[in-house]
């Protein structure tokens, strides 16, 4: 096979456009496959495959209609979501409430949830490569940890119990002073 020559530059940056887009396409194709093995083991209550993908890989690659390698690839990509998820927020992913977001060119991926909202936040959190083959640094995880998303207030902890005994206690004191 001959190598390929452009002919101009014109004709090089058509090819490269080209083969972004192509590249683009498949990240996007394998961004729905992940959804979609998000969803199924939540419905499936299948705690284990976030721990190992042993003996699914084969049932996935026909369900999928995707080779063994990139079945592969995929559970190792939602074992890997399912870590980076539980070191930042401190639980585990749940397709119902928790969203995966991905960049314009599906390049890198972040996590919305509930705690992320309430805490201000309505854009995605974590900025992680979307390919296994790069390692996330700290950087990735944008210095969010558990520990980000604890409520600090003291009063929305107390129960209602609780909180009805602080203020009773409160009242009588300010109302000694008067």
């Amino acid at each position: 096979m001959a190598a390929w020559i452009p002919q101009s530059f014109d004709d090089a940056c058509k090819r490269n456009a080209g083969r972004r887009k192509l590249h683009r396409r498949k990240r996007k194709a394998r961004a729905d496959r992940i959804v979609r093995i998000l969803s199924a083991l939540e419905q499936a209550q299948a705690i284990e495959l976030r721990d190992t993908a042993y003996g699914w890989v084969s049932a996935m690659c026909k369900v999928m209609k995707v080779s063994k390698a990139t079945a592969s690839r995929d559970f190792a990509l939602v074992r890997r979501i399912y870590r980076q998820f539980g070191r930042m927020f401190g639980r585990y992913f749940d397709p119902k409430l928790d969203k995966i977001v991905w960049t314009w060119n599906v390049d890198h991926y972040g996590f919305i949830t509930s705690e992320s909202r309430r805490a201000g936040y309505p854009k995605p959190i974590g900025h992680f490569p979307f390919d296994t083959r790069k390692q996330e640094t700290e950087e990735s995880y944008c210095g969010f940890t558990q520990l980000s998303w604890q409520n600090t207030d003291y009063f929305s902890q107390l129960s209602t119990r609780d909180l009805m005994r602080a203020l009773t206690w409160s009242y009588r004191r300010f109302s000694r002073r008067t």
